[in-house]
């Protein structure tokens, strides 16, 4: 019989369950215990940032998966890949993703809801 203990992360009102074997639980655990994290989150999401930094293409692979859905803008992707405009034009060239061009009205539209929400 396996056990499995789960951490659950709430991440903006969006929920990840992580189903961990009970060796690896503990570990998590003994790390909270000893002080190094605060919580099992803080656990996740350093762990996460290190895997990122490990793995730098997989800052890419995000970048394009949010540009693709337009959560973010291109500039913003560029910034996250952490590759050139060039470079990262070049990707989405590759993977297939149209790039999308913001009227100028879209963009008056956004600055002024954030002067809205900021003041």
């Amino acid at each position: 019989m396996t056990i499995s203990y789960y951490i659950i992360i709430n991440i903006t009102s969006k929920k990840a369950t992580i189903s961990l074997p009970p060796a690896e639980f503990e570990k998590v655990i003994g790390l909270i215990e000893e002080g190094k994290f605060t919580s099992r989150s803080d656990v996740f999401r350093t762990s996460f940032r290190l895997m990122l930094e490990e793995k730098p293409e997989y800052k890419i692979d995000v970048a394009v998966y949010l540009y693709r859905k337009g959560e973010i803008s291109i500039g913003r992707a560029v910034e996250m890949s952490g590759v050139s405009r060039e470079e990262f034009n070049e990707i989405l060239e590759r993977r297939g993703v149209k790039k999308t061009v913001e009227k100028k009205e879209d963009e008056e539209e956004k600055v002024d809801e954030l002067r809205k929400n900021v003041g």
